[in-house]
């Protein structure tokens, strides 16, 4: 499975993750990031045939288990399955919200992002901008779900009129097995509200493809 995603704006730095007990400074700039993929990744959910219909049963499947195994070919019946949106969203909530993780651990996929990053500086200038590698951290904190409460903050303890479920990239930063970032000159004309330094524009090639086939993560290989 390969899309793409896009972000547009003002893009902070991220130095360090926050201690447990510390409250992550920029956790609202992300949040808002992490909305605007929400928006994104629902739409993906919609339209993508596999996706948008594939059902799973709460009692459990033969989804997750690998092809080598023997008498996988057993299965619920397909009255007691649910859209696999829902089934996700009863397993990943946490902190108010009921997740739609994309990518996790119990599906054996690699997630491979491939970052176009657009900026005010000129192409070759990482060195001099110096804090290439904190901000693409910014993104891949982002693409995922908050971790802990920290990364939240009091406007967003709860989720929006259209964010039940919440649609997400990632359940854990650690499901990135490849990243690349190519950065260039962001050429259009700033306009006044787009004159700030730290306004970037970013497409980020996603890839999905099972290490460990399964009845399930094979419908990525051609989805």
């Amino acid at each position: 499975m390969k899309f793409r995603l896009y972000y547009e704006g003002e893009l902070r730095p991220t130095q360090r993750d926050p201690l447990s007990h510390e409250p992550d400074k920029i956790a609202q700039h992300k949040q808002a990031m992490r909305r605007g993929f929400h928006k994104q990744l629902r739409h993906l959910w919609r339209t993508n045939r596999f996706l948008s219909t594939y059902k799973r049963s709460p009692k459990g499947d033969v989804a997750d288990r690998s092809l080598r195994e023997a008498g996988a070919l057993f299965d619920y019946d397909e009255n007691d399955k649910i859209p696999l949106a829902e089934f996700l969203a009863g397993q990943y909530s946490k902190f108010g919200y009921r997740f739609v993780p994309l990518v996790r651990d119990e599906i054996a996929l690699l997630c491979s992002l491939d970052i176009l990053f657009l900026r005010r500086d000129g192409p070759g200038s990482v060195i001099q901008a110096g804090d290439i590698d904190d901000r693409i951290k910014t993104i891949i904190d982002a693409l995922r779900a908050p971790s802990s409460p920290n990364e939240l903050v009091d406007g967003d303890l709860a989720p929006g009129p259209d964010e039940d479920p919440f649609y997400c990239l990632l359940w854990d930063d650690r499901q990135v097995s490849h990243l690349f970032v190519e950065t260039d000159l962001l050429l259009d004309e700033p306009s006044t509200e787009k004159a700030d330094p730290r306004r970037v524009r970013h497409v980020i090639t996603v890839e999905l493809r099972p290490y460990d086939v399964t009845y399930f993560n094979l419908g990525f290989a051609g989805s």
